[in-house]
């Protein structure tokens, strides 16, 4: 009993390591090209503030190849590994806005980031409901993460984290500011935390085009 266990033990692993590994080769792949970089810069000077999900359909390009594309100073993308210490981060947000993309939906729900716990029953991470969001999250399944501070309309800027899946589509993103009254300098401090946390770790993409 105890080696069968073992066996199975050093097959679940495997298989774990093996999806962790998928993920990160599969957010690699989604790196913008010199010429696609020069295409979403271009597209973001002539429409500030479009968020990458529309960016990405008018530009025909998967959208996490279009974040891959900005400056290093408007986005940085780690693997879908550091969820948990990202997560953490934005924990310290006063509230952000959710982006939840389902087909041609976007839902928004404003709410502060919750706890979130990884269940010790299956693959799933649970957020807390101690706040208006609430849900239950499958991070081993995400490529990439992006924190982006996007070119904004009269002087706007969105700031947020995306989350992308291995086919580079954008799982949901959390925003601190959008085209409202820009957030406090307190709250644009906490998101800069973490986007200098994201740039200290080792990027997805070798780096953007200029």
């Amino acid at each position: 009993m105890i080696r069968a266990s073992g066996v199975l033990l050093a097959v679940v692993l495997a298989v774990s390591l093996g999806d962790t590994k998928a993920s990160a080769q599969a957010a690699t792949g989604f790196c913008a090209t010199p010429e696609q970089a020069a295409r979403v810069q271009a597209f973001y000077r002539d429409n500030p503030g479009t968020m990458p999900v529309i960016a990405a359909r008018r530009l025909d390009l998967p959208e996490a190849t279009v974040v891959s594309g900005l400056p290093a100073e408007q986005s940085v993308g780690i693997a879908g590994a550091a969820f948990m210490d990202i997560w953490g981060a934005m924990r310290q947000w006063q509230a952000a806005t959710f982006l939840i993309m389902k087909g041609e939906n976007v839902f928004e729900v404003v709410s502060p980031v919750g706890t979130a716990t990884p269940s010790k029953t299956s693959k799933y991470t649970n957020i807390a409901y101690e706040q208006p969001l609430r849900g239950h999250l499958r991070p081993d399944l995400y490529a990439s993460i992006y924190a982006v501070a996007l070119p904004g309309r009269n002087g706007a800027i969105p700031r947020g984290v995306l989350f992308y899946d291995a086919s580079g589509a954008s799982v949901f993103g959390a925003f601190i500011s959008s085209d409202g009254p820009p957030p406090p300098a307190s709250e644009i401090a906490k998101f800069d935390a973490v986007m200098a946390l994201v740039k200290s770790r080792s990027p997805v993409c070798g780096g953007p085009s200029p």
